[in-house]
């Protein structure tokens, strides 16, 4: 990814918006066009990681897919691609945060 493309820019936007929310991280992709946040499962008593973006999906109508979608066995990630333009991005982004401000799992 070459700096001052389309894809360079929407992985540096996607990943400082990431981290920015209180609850994630995340490490930046190298060679991909998703990143996988890691969530504070504790923070916000997420036992299924499923059950979390089924639950955003709903209420904001945007999609993710679970870590357990991958093969991981911990309830703590989530995959975001990071393909559409920074706009839509960033409107994504401030719906998962506003999510997440009030967001535990039952």
């Amino acid at each position: 990814i070459l700096p001052g493309g389309r894809i360079y820019e929407q992985r540096e936007y996607i990943y400082k918006a990431l981290n920015d929310i209180p609850g994630l991280s995340a490490m930046k992709p190298e060679a991909a066009f998703y990143i996988f946040p890691k969530i504070d499962a504790h923070r916000f008593n997420i036992t299924d990681d499923e059950q979390f973006v089924l639950d955003f999906l709903k209420q904001e109508k945007v999609l993710m897919v679970h870590g357990g979608g991958f093969n991981l066995s911990t309830p703590d990630h989530f995959r975001v691609v990071y393909l559409p333009k920074v706009e839509v991005l960033a409107e994504a982004m401030n719906k998962l945060e506003l999510f997440l401000k009030n967001y535990r799992q039952n």
